[in-house]
This record gives C-alpha cells, sequence and structure tokens, in this order.
C-alpha cells in the first residue's frame, strides 16, 4: 500500500466520521434543528422560509448522515465527495458571512452537542476544507468494493434507516439530550452562578475632545495629565470576553395577570412537580387533552404540583381552555426556554425535589395508571433508566455502523485490483 493510498483511507475515514457526528447531532433532534434554520432565515430577512424550516433540518442531517455513511463505508465515492465540496463550499462562505457580520451567535453545525463560536466554525471548516478537496481530486481512484445496483441498493437503505431515525426522534424526543433541561438536572441550582465564577470582561471607551478633534480612550491610555483634553461622553460598554452563564438562569415562571416570577415559591414546595409545557399554544398539539386533564386530577389529589407553563397570548390561552375543559393553572415562560425543556409541543416534564426526572413527547403521554407505577419507583431509578436507554441506543446505532465498516473494509481488501 502506497503513500497516496493510505492517505486517501485516512481522509476517507476522516471526512466521514466528521460528517456522521456532524449529521448524528442534528438527526436525533430535528427540533432543535428547526429552531436553528428558524434563526438563519429571520436573520437574513427570509421569514417566508420558516414554515418550512424543519423540512430544511431534517434534510441538512440526513444529507450529512448519508455523505459521513457513504466515506466511511466507501460507496459512491464519486458521488458523494462531489456532494462534501458543495456541501463545503456552501457552508464555508456562509460561516465567513456569519463570523464578519454575527447574524447568528451559534452556527449549529454539531446541534446543541458542541458550541462553537462563529470564528470557531469557520477556522473548522478551513481545517475540513482540504481534506474534501483531496478526496474529490482523488475520487476515481478509490477502489469500488460492489456493482453500481449493489451500491445504489445500500446506499437507499441507509438513506431510510437515517431518515428514520430522524422521524422517530421527531415524532418522541432525541435520543441523547443536550438540552440545560435533560434528565438529572436540579433546575434551582442550574440557575446560581457559583463563587469565583468567570465574570464577563467589558472594555469601557470614553470620548475626549481636544482643538476640536474628538479621540477615544480607554481605562489605560486616558489623558489625565493632559488638562487640555475635555470630556464629551462614555460609550456603551464592549463585551470582550463571555463570563460564566448559568444553564438554566433564564428560566421563569410568570403570572399571566403580570407581576414578579413565582419559580421560587414553586421550587420551594418541593416534592414532585408535572410541568406541561407549550412553546406555541396556537399551534400545540392538543389529542392528548383529556388525558392532561386525567393526570391534573390525579396530581391534585395526590398533593401533586401540575402546572402549565405557556408562551402565546391571553386569546390563545382562553381559546384553549374552552377547548380543552382544563382547569390546571397556567403561567407564562419564555418560548426558547420552553422549546429547550422538551422538544414537543406539548410536552410533559417530571420532577422530584426540583430534579428533572423523566420527560415525555405528547405523543408518549403517559396515562395515570403509568404515572402511579412511575412514581413508586425510586427517583435515581427513573433517572438512571433515562440515562440506560439513550445510552444503549447510542451504542447499537455505533456498533452497527461499525459491524458494516468491518464487513465493508474485508469485503475490500479481499477485492481484487
Amino acid at each position: 500500500m502506497d503513500l497516496r493510498c493510505i492517505l486517501r483511507t485516512v481522509t476517507r475515514l476522516a471526512i466521514g466520521l466528521l460528517f456522521i457526528f456532524s449529521g448524528y447531532v442534528k438527526a436525533i433532534d430535528p427540533i432543535g434543528s428547526e429552531i436553528k434554520f428558524e434563526e438563519y432565515f429571520e436573520a437574513f430577512g427570509m421569514s417566508f422560509f420558516e414554515p418550512g424550516a424543519l423540512f430544511f433540518g431534517i434534510l441538512l442531517a440526513v444529507l450529512e448522515l448519508i455523505i459521513g455513511l457513504c466515506f466511511l463505508l466507501g460507496l459512491k465515492m464519486k458521488l458523494v465527495s462531489m456532494g462534501a465540496v458543495l456541501f463545503m463550499a456552501f457552508f464555508t462562505g456562509l460561516t465567513l458571512v456569519l463570523a464578519i457580520t454575527d447574524a447568528v451567535k451559534d452556527c449549529g453545525c454539531f446541534g446543541d452537542a458542541i458550541k462553537l463560536t462563529n470564528w470557531q466554525t469557520f477556522y473548522k471548516n478551513l481545517i475540513i476544507d482540504p481534506f474534501v478537496i483531496y478526496a474529490f481530486v482523488e475520487r476515481k481512484k478509490y477502489r469500488q468494493v460492489f456493482s453500481i445496483k449493489t451500491e445504489w441498493l445500500i446506499t437507499a437503505c441507509l438513506l431510510f434507516a437515517v431518515a428514520g431515525i430522524t422521524v422517530y426522534t421527531y415524532r418522541h424526543l432525541p435520543l441523547i439530550d443536550f438540552m440545560a433541561y435533560k434528565v438529572g438536572v436540579n433546575i434551582p441550582d442550574g440557575m446560581i452562578i457559583p463563587e469565583g465564577a468567570e465574570q464577563d470582561v467589558y472594555k469601557t471607551a470614553l470620548i475626549y475632545e481636544k482643538n476640536g478633534e474628538k479621540k477615544e480612550f480607554d481605562d489605560t491610555n486616558l489623558p489625565w495629565q493632559d488638562t487640555t483634553w475635555k470630556f464629551v461622553e462614555t460609550l456603551t460598554p464592549k463585551l470582550l470576553k463571555k463570563g460564566y452563564v448559568p444553564p438554566t438562569l433564564d428560566f421563569s415562571i410568570i403570572p399571566v395577570d403580570g407581576g414578579d416570577a413565582v419559580h421560587d415559591e414553586v421550587f420551594a414546595t418541593g416534592g414532585y412537580l408535572i410541568f406541561i409545557t407549550f412553546p406555541e399554544i396556537s399551534t400545540a398539539n392538543l389529542k392528548k387533552s383529556d388525558i392532561f386533564n386525567d393526570l391534573y386530577k390525579y396530581s391534585s389529589d395526590n398533593n401533586i404540583n401540575f402546572i402549565m407553563l405557556a408562551h402565546g397570548s391571553a386569546e390563545e390561552l382562553e381559546e384553549y381552555f374552552q377547548k380543552t375543559k382544563a382547569g390546571y393553572p397556567v403561567y407564562f415562560t419564555d418560548v426558547t426556554v420552553l422549546k429547550s425543556m422538551v422538544r414537543s409541543n406539548p410536552g410533559i416534564m417530571l420532577l422530584k425535589d426540583n430534579v428533572i426526572l423523566k420527560k415525555w413527547n405528547v405523543n408518549d403521554t403517559p396515562s395515570v395508571s403509568e404515572l402511579k407505577n412511575l412514581l413508586s419507583d425510586n427517583p435515581e431509578k427513573i433517572i438512571d433508566y433515562s440515562h440506560s436507554c439513550s445510552k444503549l441506543t447510542t451504542v447499537l446505532l455505533a456498533a452497527i455502523v461499525f459491524i458494516l465498516f468491518v464487513l465493508f473494509s474485508i469485503k475490500s481488501y479481499n477485492k481484487k485490483d
């Protein structure tokens, strides 16, 4: 095996793994991708595309995963290498624009798994680009393992599998939760800034004038020895470095009729607590509203706090309660927080002593009997089970990809040139 062959193999594997990771963290959280696309469309004055944000989010995740899997397994290398070049050309340009304009704070290239600044994302793309270009240049020298028909069949199967994972997580919940409100988190503890935490660093600029000339100074070079400079104004401080931000800092529970937030009082009660979250009341799925009413009645009979957290107008709230005949208390909460709490509209969250035990998509709303059985378990057991399910699912998917990779590698090695 010559050096160029080794380089082609390393390039293929590196690109494959990177695209698989980037696509996977989006595929398991399609609503997160939808939110990010909505931010893009709003930032670039393309709000008319917002209704299609979910479609674009799913499409991006599927494309990245398919490109990654094909690279890893050596399938359709001529086609996917061209796709990777076009993909990186577009996103390298886009991230440069974002870095310069700061139109969107986080590009979302790795979902919520890894947060990068816009400049970090652009530099990351510059590192990847040479590998993708090399793979494209050498695309005709990659060994074809299977016949063209077999390659298309395998690629189609992978496409359906990837699309299936994305649709499944949309109808349920992300297989891995990277949100601040994941299972095991204590919400009020996550709102506290620990002692000694890194603080925001600002630059304060002051304008002085001398002989009709205005000049900007900061606290390191003030013209205090030259009294001919006259102070004019202080500019708005510029943030140089962001300090520590508590993960659940923005959480609040606001009464619908106004007034101060009441989350401190809610969390002070302890015990079991159920939140039903409505990021958008006007578009919420109301098919499980009767079960919500049953859960509220059971909760009231058993001294369990049951609270609706919503984002919307007073008119939308009134319409909701008329349609559902609900009687549970409702409060307003920031829409971004609600979308981070549960990736569903509506969603359900169960807490014990302010620690998140379990979350449900509206499609998986538990019945009263299921809730009873769950509450009979040890809270730590519930948390451990949720974590174990996420880990097991991810390990199984990784194992399937690894087995496929080994089989394809053996096939490629045994195939004659």
